[in-house]
């Protein structure tokens, strides 16, 4: 009996002695601290992660910003016991965002320090400690910014140019039109911190539209100045199409085989996909695709408009889609459709480089020109392609042929000017007087930049031998 009762005591023992070694710190936490970059500004956001090894786990974490020559809390949070043991949470990862400015903290050198401490017992080791620091800069002032060019006259779905100085931490500017925004270029004038921005007055807006300037700095303090306008009220006009079973027939099963959609057992229901869901697809990868643009114009003068072609169709038609008298859709065409003879050759609008040449969902297949300062030109539903991306074209140069391939009910060419991917109406381009007007007189407000010795864009590609003989056919 007495040797079962020290087994038993014996065994409590080791039992109590184990529980006193797991509830001492083995290991020291550790953590890190991110700051999104080296200058913060008023909203900062700091990514905290903390590690606690062991049985005890966290018990308090806490993130200190001394600026100044004082400290602030800017978080804490503590972990309750939920056994002897301790919290049992042994790691943690925290977003804290604070708004500095409420905090009273000023501007100028500032650290950052982790605090942690564990329900763990110690012998030596502090019960708390710094595991994690970091340095950085506090910047609440945002950039400057002054107006150079003043009044501006515009229209819905038209275009405007605005030229400002900013200062030099600015790292992001252009200009916002309700959730649009159109990126400034700098480098075109000769001092160093004035930028040009052509922006568009979408034709999804209305009249109430206001542009307006916006830069922005590392830190993320931003600056916003309201561009002076002049909106002109526009009605954009009203399109019936009949859509019928030949076209569904021939044109559904082709776009879902060339662009690898989904299965449309149903015609109907195929085409509104397309016309609707693709069609915004499209759009958001001509999006992407006219994201950077030369920071110069390339054009001059002038946009030219295709040989012998009459308009189909005007920019921003609002067209009511039907099939056998019944409504089936409603969509925004944006551009203009031309057509002469079948085949035609298609001339570019401009002096340009090839930013994108082949299948572009219903446009077919299609050419995208950079004309620079974020201005491009989409020419689609072509038959043949006679560039390649990279490529550099002068204006009226051949781009291909016209055709059908997309979303056309017959041969015609879809062309498209474009604000950095948002559509704008091509008649001011073609117009010489509005781009002097418009564009080309605040392009003279300051001294420009020396040109560069050698083009700013990809170096001119030689078109290959099967690309100039579909050329020379088309001419």
């Amino acid at each position: 009996m007495r040797f079962v009762l020290g087994i038993v005591v014996f065994l409590l023992l080791v039992l109590t002695g184990f529980g006193i070694w797991l509830k001492f710190e083995h290991a020291a936490p550790s953590g890190a601290v991110r700051v999104s970059s080296e200058a913060v500004g008023r909203h900062a956001a700091v990514d905290v992660e903390v590690d606690a090894p062991g049985w005890p786990g966290l018990k308090r974490v806490e993130l200190l910003l001394t600026s100044g020559g004082q400290a602030r809390e800017l978080f804490a949070r503590d972990y309750p016991e939920t056994s002897w043991f301790g919290s049992g949470v042994n790691s943690d990862r925290i977003r804290v965002e604070r708004d500095l400015v409420e905090l009273g903290v000023p501007e100028g050198e500032a650290d950052l320090q982790l605090v942690v401490a564990t329900h763990a017992w110690h012998f030596r080791s502090p019960r708390q400690r710094t595991v994690a620091q970091q340095r950085f800069r506090i910047d609440l002032s945002p950039p400057l910014v002054t107006l150079i060019s003043t009044q501006h006259n515009l229209r819905l779905g038209g275009c405007g140019a605005v030229v400002f100085t900013t200062s030099a931490d600015a790292v992001k500017a252009g200009v916002a039109v309700g959730n649009y925004f159109f990126p400034a270029a700098r480098g075109y004038f000769s001092d160093p911190n004035a930028m040009v921005a052509i922006f568009a007055v979408p034709q999804d807006l209305n009249e109430d539209a206001r542009p307006e300037v916006r830069v922005s700095d590392a830190a993320g303090n931003s600056l916003t100045v309201a561009v002076p306008v002049q909106i002109k009220p526009r009605k954009f006009p009203e399109r019936e199409m009949p859509i019928s079973d030949e076209f569904l027939q021939r044109k559904v099963p082709e776009l879902v085989s060339i662009n690898r959609l989904p299965a449309q057992p149903d015609p109907v229901k195929g085409y509104v996909y397309i016309n609707s869901e693709f069609r915004k697809e499209t759009e958001r990868q001509l999006k992407q695709l006219t994201e950077k643009s030369v920071a110069r114009p390339l054009w001059e003068g002038t946009f030219h408009r295709q040989s012998n072609a009459a308009p189909m169709s005007a920019f921003a038609d609002r067209r009511v889609y039907k099939y056998k008298d019944q409504v089936i859709d409603r969509q925004t065409h944006l551009g203009y459709d031309l057509a002469s003879l079948t085949m035609a050759p298609v001339e570019a609008a401009q002096n340009g480089i090839v930013v994108f040449a082949g299948n572009l969902g219903i446009y077919g297949n299609t050419v995208v020109l950079d004309h620079g300062l974020g201005i491009f030109s989409l020419y689609g539903h072509l038959s043949t392609v006679a560039v390649q991306k990279g490529q550099e074209v002068k204006s009226a140069q051949v781009l291909g042929q016209t055709g059908q391939t997309g979303l056309a009910g017959g041969d015609h060419l879809h062309f498209s000017i474009m604000v950095y991917g948002t559509h704008v109406d091509p008649v001011e381009w073609w117009d010489g007087k509005w781009i002097k007007d418009h564009i080309a007189a605040k392009l003279t407000m300051l001294p420009a930049a020396a040109p560069p010795a050698q083009s700013a864009a990809a170096p001119s590609a030689a078109a290959p031998p099967a690309a100039e003989k579909a050329a020379e056919e088309a001419r």
